[in-house]
C-alpha cells in the first residue's frame, strides 16, 4: 500500500492507505472542505461509535499532517 501523502483535494492531504481506511468506514473525504473538517468528523465518529484502532491512528496521523502542511517552515 502506498503511504506517500499527496493533496487529494484542496487542503486535504492523504495517502492511498489513508483513503483505504476511510473507505472501510464509508467516509468520503471529498465531502469535506478541508483537513480541519475531516479531523473534526473523525473525532466525532471515534467518540460516538465503536471503531477499530486503525481509525484512531488515522486521526492522529491526519492531525500531524494538518500541522505539518499548515506550519510555515
Amino acid at each position: 500500500m502506498n503511504n506517500f501523502v499527496k493533496e487529494v483535494k484542496k487542503d486535504i492531504y492523504l495517502s492511498n492507505s489513508d483513503i483505504e481506511i476511510l473507505k472501510r468506514y464509508e467516509i468520503d473525504y471529498a465531502n469535506f472542505n478541508n483537513m480541519k473538517e475531516l479531523i473534526f468528523y473523525l473525532n466525532s465518529v471515534i467518540n460516538n461509535y465503536e471503531t477499530n484502532e486503525d481509525l484512531e491512528d488515522l486521526l492522529i496521523k491526519l492531525s500531524e499532517y494538518n500541522y505539518y502542511f499548515r506550519t510555515n517552515k
